[in-house]
């Protein structure tokens, strides 16, 4: 992961969060599309394993044959579960993988990602590989371009992982912290409640209705980049204009 540099994670790491929070996607192969139940990108390199069905892994020739992986980022806990915020597009060559290097590849993706489609791989499920060749990220900030260097040496939020669960306890009605942070951004509350839909290790997304009835995304970028847990509720408490905690892990109100 590089150092922060302005108030939003690069393009690259927004990328590798995706793929690490929504390992599934859908795989376009000559014109036909298949469901992807796992994608993840192998340590320091674009590549992507790719876990397909075993009858649609079979049809790829010696070769390889070109490809477009779709991966939706979508979000994972609160009022706003299940919505797409951003879709990750690579497009590259995929090829298809010895038996034996499947099995090697396996546990070591499951020591990252631990996931049960992992247990398919061998009979109904093959893990191909796809050799990233262009790569873009579609958001609220437009269609961004990212070369697969840089890909490669990123990696994802260090609250990919949680952000799901922070999301959940934030975005309840009995939590006052969101409302606080709504006050930052409009004069107001609006009649509907406003949301958080994001959250990393620069700042936070909140989603707010305002008076004309139009949906507003604003970002709220910390005053310093986070690295621990800590760190991330001392941060939106500060933002939320809430009092210091008495002790370091005493956060009834923030903690997941």
């Amino acid at each position: 992961m590089r150092a922060l540099v302005g108030p939003v994670p690069e393009p690259a790491e927004r990328a590798n969060s995706t793929l690490r929070r929504c390992a599934r996607a859908t795989l376009a192969l000559d014109g036909a599309t298949s469901d992807v139940a796992l994608a993840h990108r192998s340590p320091d390199t674009a590549d992507l394993w790719v876990a397909l069905p075993m009858a649609h892994a079979e049809t790829i020739p010696p070769g390889g044959v070109s490809a477009r992986l779709e991966v939706l980022d979508v979000i994972l806990g609160g009022a706003a579960d299940g919505r797409c915020r951003r879709v990750v597009v690579v497009d590259g060559r995929v090829r298809w993988s010895d038996p034996r290097d499947q099995r090697r590849a396996a546990p070591d993706i499951a020591r990252d990602l631990p996931d049960t489609a992992l247990l398919g791989v061998g009979a109904d499920l093959a893990l191909v590989r796809l050799r990233a060749e262009r790569i873009l990220l579609a958001d609220s900030d437009g269609v961004t371009d990212i070369a697969p260097d840089d890909l490669a040496t990123s990696g994802p939020d260090p609250f990919t992982d949680l952000e799901g669960i922070w999301l959940e306890h934030l975005n309840d009605p009995r939590c006052g912290v969101v409302p606080r942070l709504a006050l930052r951004v409009c004069r107001c509350l609006p009649a509907e409640r406003p949301l958080l839909v994001g959250i990393d290790r620069a700042g936070v997304d909140l989603e707010y209705e305002s008076r004309d009835d139009r949906t507003h995304l604003r970002r709220l970028p910390f005053a310093e980049a986070c690295v621990t847990v800590a760190d991330l509720g001392r941060q939106i408490r500060l933002l939320a204009g809430c009092p210091p905690a008495r002790y370091a892990l005493d956060r009834a109100a923030l903690r997941p």
